[in-house]
């Protein structure tokens, strides 16, 4: 459902400016809604494959960050289990304390 609702927005919005423009003609309405067609395929093929690619190794980083305010400061690979898998998690938490924006304490890692 989340997926359709910017490809049907847009093609919404385009096609209510063309019929608009075209100050409701009978051809504005068969050209806006073969834009508006098309937008909403370029728009759905463009959302489904950055959906696929899935969040960015950026996104991750802020994600582990803001559960382990969350948290308290301590945030374990476990944590981030509705978000990631524990082997995931582990080597996100691992590349963090690499570059000091964390420190490994036992099996967690404090911020």
């Amino acid at each position: 459902m989340r997926q359709l609702f910017l490809p049907f927005s847009g093609a919404l919005a385009l096609f209510l400016l063309v019929y608009a423009a075209s100050r409701f003609a009978l051809w504005g309405l068969v050209l806006a809604a073969f834009l508006a067609y098309l937008l909403y395929l370029v728009l759905f093929r463009w959302q489904g494959r950055l959906l696929a690619r899935g969040p960015s190794r950026a996104a991750l980083e802020r994600l582990a960050m803001r559960e382990a305010w969350r948290k308290g400061g301590v945030l374990r690979p476990g944590d981030l289990s509705p978000f990631l898998p524990e082997a995931e998690a582990r080597a996100l938490l691992e590349g963090l304390a690499a570059r000091g924006l964390c420190r490994r304490e036992g099996e967690g890692f404090r911020f």
